[in-house]
């Protein structure tokens, strides 16, 4: 039993407040005191703090601030807690609210898509700095929020944030030209991951816009050791690059070039090439095609075989194909939105593609990206060299007159565009076939011609 001197002496408590539990006096509260505890309260004292000093019961606090319209949370109050783990620069982003930060990605980055869960993540972060500002934890802002604890503690570390985060974090203060875009070379983990930023046109006006793309990327080491394989030096690689691009771009464009679907979050495709082991002379085809993808740093390289399926596993000899694929690269979407001029609802065998800038590029760049729908659709007979590109026959025959392939026309039936057939010797001359792989094609032509 305690002394009433004891009791007199007893220490505060942890919550800031006495706990002498004696009858106070009973007083009548006002509007003006009332007042006077919301604007404690929004300074970040808890009712607990406040009524401690005004010397009231926190009932009574609460009582009024619900009264007044004031949001409370029992109990809670301002703590120093841990630095948050994320630069600074990205706090000032945080700061600007979700919305400001969603229209900056949605202005300046290309190919993004800010889905609803991705947009309630954004909220969700940008509220957890806030609440972090004022003192609030981990557990309470989860509380809060909605989210787990841990993954409000793995954003308090900054090990983690939601991909926008992310995207605006790097895109952040970058300064664009009109009609240019940002999109990262490369991403992971579902697109929450985005790395090597570079500039690309919203459309292509112009030969000098490709380069610049082509100048951001940089070549794979195995780009190198492919091209030795072809007698290709490093230095003639670097002088080849955009005939590479080109090359590639043709490929897509071609039968033989199938393309993988747009993903969550960022558009994004890769390139799965699959060409019979009928013709021995494939495998250093797939190869080239590899080397052009990896000239743009996109790692592609050979899978296992696919065997046959469907008719043609019950054909009269099935044969397995050779296969190869690359990553997945918004890079590449861009090339086929952009390059190819397709929309995403659009394909390479139905639709025609809208490009006709590739009519002010130089004559290697249209030979390239000729001679991979060549490659990919040719047929070889005495007559010459016939191109199936339904339903791009009549840009063949222009590109292939653009080259001065003046014997180059389009074949119609039934009133459709289906093939361009040009004649044996001009082909050759081009040549219309790759000349570094040497193909089966390429054979069959020289001998023709």
């Amino acid at each position: 039993m305690t002394s009433k001197s004891e009791e007199e002496n007893r220490p505060a408590s942890d919550w800031g407040h006495s706990e002498d539990t004696r009858k106070r006096p009973y007083k009548q509260h006002r509007l003006e005191d009332a007042s006077r505890w919301v604007a404690s309260y929004h300074k970040g004292n808890s009712i607990v703090q406040i009524a401690a000093k005004e010397r009231v019961n926190y009932e009574t606090v609460a009582q009024w601030l619900h009264r007044l319209g004031v949001e409370i949370k029992l109990g809670r109050r301002p703590v120093q807690q841990p630095p948050l783990g994320i630069p600074r620069r990205l706090v000032a982003l945080v700061e600007m609210g979700h919305s400001k930060i969603l229209r900056l990605v949605r202005e300046q980055v290309w190919g993004l898509d800010t889905t609803p869960k991705g947009i309630e993540q954004l909220r969700n972060y940008c509220e957890f700095v806030h609440l972090h500002r004022k003192g609030v934890g981990v557990k309470e802002v989860a509380k809060t929020l909605g989210v787990h604890r841990s993954t409000i503690l793995k954003w308090r570390q900054g090990i983690n944030q939601p991909y926008l985060v992310k995207v605006g974090g790097s895109v952040y203060q970058r300064s664009l030209s009109p009609g240019w875009k940002l999109l990262p070379l490369r991403i992971s983990s579902g697109g929450n991951e985005q790395k090597d930023w570079i500039r690309v046109p919203t459309s292509i006006h112009g030969y000098n816009q490709v380069l610049t793309v082509i100048h951001q990327t940089r070549p794979l080491e195995s780009t190198y050791e492919r091209a030795a394989e072809y007698e290709i030096s490093e230095q003639r690689i670097q002088r080849m690059r955009p005939e590479l691009f080109s090359y590639l771009l043709g490929m897509m464009l071609g039968d033989s070039g199938k393309l993988g679907g747009q993903q969550q979050r960022f558009n994004s495709m890769n390139i799965d090439l699959q060409l019979t082991r009928k013709k021995p002379t494939n495998q250093a085809l797939g190869e080239f095609v590899c080397m052009c993808a990896n000239n743009l740093g996109i790692a592609m390289d050979q899978k296992k075989d696919k065997q046959p399926t469907g008719v043609q596993k019950f054909g009269k000899a099935p044969t397995p194909a050779y296969r190869w694929s690359s990553e997945r690269s918004p890079l590449l979407a861009w090339m086929f939105s952009v390059g190819l001029g397709l929309r995403w609802d659009e394909t390479t065998t139905t639709n025609k593609v809208r490009m006709d800038w590739i009519f002010d590029t130089p004559h290697n760049f249209r030979k390239r990206f000729v001679q991979a729908l060549a490659d990919s659709d040719g047929t070889v007979s005495g007559y010459g060299v016939t191109i199936t590109s339904v339903p791009n026959a009549d840009l063949v025959t222009r590109l292939l007159q653009s080259l001065g392939m003046t014997t180059a026309h389009t074949v119609h039936e039934y009133g459709i565009s289906l093939r361009t057939r040009v004649r044996a010797k001009q082909a050759a001359k081009l040549p219309i076939f790759n000349e570094f792989t040497k193909g089966y094609r390429y054979q069959k032509l020289q001998q023709y011609a």
